[in-house]
């Protein structure tokens, strides 16, 4: 991995991945998978490399946000939660796929490219790195399930191969609370990622996923987006945050109630048109974390 980091070759991460962006945004996002064949070819060199993610789980534990831990998806069973632990003590087996969360932390030279990627969206954007060992040559992998999160996924080593199928309605209909299973129908494909491909992966979108290769390893970013409520929501509580009759504690007394009944009069003068509240009041925020209940964003 460089060690320069990757500054210079993430501006304009998002054109040179997806090419016409406004195009990208009017026909996939949110709407259907697409590859984009050899767009990260530019950021390889900028990328963890096998051997580094291997001495990552061999090597003692590093406090990552609130925990030190790797999730871990042997082929049958549940997801394994491990602490971040030396070696054979509690390592993952080379037959398991294994997710590493807050890749940027681990890894500090993929901080830029999150920090593009966070500018270009307008929203934190959460790394991980997926990554199957010696013995994934079986197909070691995901079983279908679909995610509560947009992501690009960057294939750094080895090929990946993905069962997919679009959403469809689902994702402007409904929302998940968090990730959950799914099943393919009539409309399921397959392609297969080698280093360099870039995919966009929409939300609620249902997939599966197999390593081909020995050492297979991928990046993922996580858009954490918000819906429009969530975004009313955060406007309101920025608004009203200095206007001193919504500091009044409650039971409120008879002044109080007049003064509150003044405020909430006015509210509605105070609240955003469309092209304002889609910006937000913090435009930008890079700060927000993914959940940690949400297991990263579980595809690989």
């Amino acid at each position: 991995m460089a060690t320069t980091g990757a500054g210079g070759d993430a501006d304009g991460l998002l054109e040179r991945w997806v090419g016409d962006v406004d195009r990208f945004f009017e026909i996939d996002w949110r709407r259907r998978f697409r590859v984009f064949p050899r767009a990260g070819m530019g950021l390889l060199a900028a990328m963890p490399s096998v051997a580094e993610v291997r001495a990552a789980l061999d090597g003692p534990a590093i406090e990552v946000d609130r925990a030190s831990r790797f999730l871990s998806f042997p082929g049958d069973g549940d997801v394994i939660v491990r602490s971040w632990v030396a070696g054979a003590l509690g390592g993952p087996a080379d037959d398991e796929a294994i997710n590493l969360p807050a890749a940027d932390a681990r890894f500090p030279a993929l901080e830029p490219i999150r920090r593009a990627l966070a500018a270009r969206f307008g929203a934190p954007v959460h790394l991980q790195l997926f990554f199957a060992g010696a013995g994934a040559g079986a197909g070691v992998g995901l079983r279908p399930h679909r995610d509560i999160h947009d992501s690009l996924v960057l294939q750094i080593a080895g090929r990946k191969r993905w069962r997919i199928e679009d959403p469809g309605e689902l994702a402007a209909s409904s929302r998940p609370l968090g990730n959950t299973g799914g099943s393919f129908g009539a409309g399921a494909r397959e392609v297969v990622l080698s280093p360099g491909d870039v995919l966009y992966k929409p939300s609620h979108g249902v997939h599966a996923t197999a390593s081909l290769d020995p050492g297979c390893l991928s990046l993922t970013a996580s858009i954490v987006t918000r819906t429009a409520g969530e975004a009313l929501l955060a406007w309101v509580s920025a608004v009203t945050e200095v206007e001193p009759a919504w500091r009044i504690q409650l039971p409120a007394t008879a002044d109080d109630r007049r003064r509150l009944a003044a405020a909430l009069a006015a509210l509605p003068g105070l609240l955003p048109d469309v092209a304002a509240l889609v910006a937000g009041p913090d435009e930008g925020d890079e700060g927000d974390e993914v959940d940690e209940g949400d297991d990263g964003d579980r595809a690989p």
